[in-house]
């Protein structure tokens, strides 16, 4: 099992585990509620799945620096259990990257902050565009 110089009370389970520390414990994923079956097919990625995976290859570029593989596992091992087992294996990606970016000044948490904020009421905005046109459609 992963220990990390940086635990903390709110990333660790009562036996002293990280947030990511579950593979090879079948009574933990159980616990966790995660399906243990292996699926042999692969799904195909989704949009933000591949710009997830581009965004990755951009910042760990050695031209640039910013991160690389040990770095992304500090910032994935700073999870919470609840929030880590409920944000898919992408979208932990993109929530260490913007850590680290916000950590090596990239951008503050502020601006970061803001910009969720504003995606968040543009997409308020669609649905209700959406749901609107679809109630017309039936009327």
């Amino acid at each position: 099992m992963s220990k990390s110089k940086d635990i903390t009370p709110h990333n660790v389970d009562a036996d002293g585990n990280l947030a990511h520390d579950l593979g090879g414990f079948a009574d933990r994923l159980t616990m966790f509620g995660i399906d243990r079956t292996i699926k042999i097919e692969d799904s195909p990625m989704k949009p933000y799945e591949e710009r997830a995976d581009a965004i990755m290859m951009l910042l760990s570029s050695p031209k640039l620096g910013i991160m690389n593989i040990h770095a992304m596992r500090r910032a994935s091992e700073q999870f919470v259990h609840k929030e880590y087992l409920e944000l898919s294996y992408y979208d932990r990606w993109l929530k260490g990257m913007a850590s680290l970016c916000i950590e090596k000044g990239l951008f503050s948490q502020k601006e970061w902050d803001a910009r969720i904020e504003t995606l968040q009421i543009g997409a308020e905005k669609m649905l209700a565009q959406n749901v609107k046109t679809s109630v017309d459609k039936d009327e």
